[in-house]
């Protein structure tokens, strides 16, 4: 009874833990796009390419002061968190290695602000406390302890602090160094909070240089999939500031923040699954992890599907309505990048319900390098000429290549044919919405009535379309979704 009491206490902490795990990711994501109306309209675009040129760069130095502490200081944490005295030994080694290596960045980093760094330098000064960050960083120790809702608390208070003040302080486009200097401070404040919980969880311990090697190697491996990843997001910007105007770095940076609000939500979804792929797999359960693979697929297909579309279709009055005056160019780079969508949605549900339960990260990691060397050529090519839209159509065809190396190698190993057909199905739909939708557009009415009247229309087109489908089918996401549903609310389905 202890035993069976023991487990259902530990799935509901895993329940709990990817629940506030989930929020952070999102609330990452989600904050920042409280202020993009209101940052568009007082910045501008030349200077929000500003700041996304100088924070790209910075992102670079930061990834190598961090290398893959947070992935490895997680699991190391989590191996010792039962026994205090290997966990403060283990947490002040890990961190010993963190804050020498940030040292290390910080000279690399002030000896290209002095002799590399041609413009934009105070800006550039600015950034230098997001390196400064990486001391205080060590969201891994709660992480390992699994204390999600220390960290997910404190970054959600001290993110609503960033916003206000980014509403009372940034008035006029010279306040760019102020919305710099919130943006680097508020991490910061958010990360240096959690120090005063440290002396609950660890005591002192003595450590030496010889203790900071051993961190060295794991390190390094766990860096390499997350440095793919980040340069792959990241160079876009980089390569708009080097080749093209500050001007359209900004409407990159916007068509960005409106495509990663959803990815951040289907990045969720998909996280929340990894736990119970994994258990299933190591049961040896194949049959099972591979149903449920396939079920969470089309989940993630229906929900990707119905937003790209919904985006494209809504593009035309959201930009206006949400930027302002001036940021006409956006609707064609949000309605080229929204496929995107869709693309990540196959890539995040490949990863994490696939590649890492079944320890087939060097696929994942090599389709992402593959991806990169796209982009970079793609980019070269396109954007001294196509400015942002040449960064936008990198993206798209070098996400579609890691996609489909993704799937290629599992093709063998997984029954798609009723995937790929489903996702067919659910294009047609959402390109019945699309039109549906456009056919309102064309009616004169207020903009943001118009607005509200698209999302309501194009959401119940796509609900009862997809409803029509699955029960004509007697399609699996019937029973699941539909009937799940009513069962919840005690309604019996007739």
């Amino acid at each position: 009874m202890e035993k069976r009491f023991s487990t259902l206490s530990n799935q509901a902490s895993i329940k709990k833990n990817i629940v506030f795990q989930t929020a952070y990711q999102i609330l990452n994501t989600c904050l920042p796009l409280v202020t993009a109306p209101y940052l568009a309209r007082v910045l501008g675009a030349e200077q929000l390419g500003i700041f996304s040129y100088t924070s790209s760069i910075v992102t670079y130095f930061t990834l190598v002061a961090m290398l893959g502490t947070v992935n490895y200081g997680t699991r190391s944490i989590a191996s010792v968190k039962d026994d205090k005295e290997k966990l403060s030994h283990t947490f002040w080694s890990i961190y010993g290695f963190q804050a020498l290596l940030t040292s290390f960045v910080l000279v690399v980093y002030v000896f290209y602000l002095i002799f590399l760094c041609g413009e934009n330098k105070i800006i550039a000064a600015i950034q230098i406390i997001t390196i400064i960050d990486c001391f205080l960083n060590i969201n891994w120790l709660f992480f390992g302890l699994e204390r999600f809702q220390l960290t997910v608390t404190r970054n959600f208070i001290v993110r609503i602090l960033t916003v206000t003040a980014i509403f009372v302080f940034v008035n006029k486009s010279a306040d760019l160094w102020i919305y710099t200097l919130l943006m680097a401070g508020g991490t910061l404040l958010s990360n240096a909070v959690v120090w005063a919980y440290l002396p609950k969880v660890v005591s002192k311990a003595k450590v030496r240089f010889k203790d900071f090697l051993p961190h060295l190697k794991p390190n390094l491996i766990l860096f390499v999939p997350l440095l793919a990843m980040s340069v792959y997001h990241t160079m876009d910007k980089t390569m708009l500031g080097l080749l093209s105007t500050y001007e359209q770095s900004g409407f990159y940076y916007n068509a960005d923040k409106v495509i990663n609000i959803p990815v951040g939500i289907l990045t969720g979804v998909s996280t929340v699954l990894l736990p119970r792929m994994s258990s299933l797999i190591a049961d040896g359960k194949k049959k099972e992890s591979d149903r449920l693979f396939e079920l969470s697929l089309e989940g993630v297909t229906v929900l990707s599907v119905a937003i790209a579309f919904g985006i494209s279709a809504i593009a035309k009055e959201f930009t206006p309505v949400f930027f302002g005056q001036g940021y006409d160019e956006c609707v064609l780079l949000i309605i080229v990048l929204s496929p995107v969508l869709v693309i990540k949605g196959f890539s995040v549900s490949a990863r994490n319900q696939y590649l890492i339960p079944y320890k087939q990260e060097k696929i994942f990691i090599r389709s992402v390098v593959l991806g990169a060397i796209v982009n970079l050529f793609i980019n070269l090519a396109l954007i001294p000429s196509l400015g942002a839209m040449g960064a936008i159509i990198g993206t798209l065809i070098a996400e579609f290549v890691a996609c489909v190396v993704q799937f290629y190698v599992m093709r063998k190993c997984i029954k798609l044919g009723a995937v790929y057909k489903n996702t067919i199905i659910y294009f047609l739909i959402g390109a019945g919405m699309f039109f549906c939708v456009r056919l309102i557009a064309r009616l004169s009415f207020n903009i943001y009535m118009k607005l509200v009247v698209e999302i309501i229309i194009g959401a119940v087109f796509y609900v009862v379309a997809c409803f029509l489908y699955w029960k004509l089918t007697n399609n699996v996401m019937y029973k699941e979704v539909f009937c799940g549903v009513l069962n919840k609310f005690h309604i019996r389905n007739k």
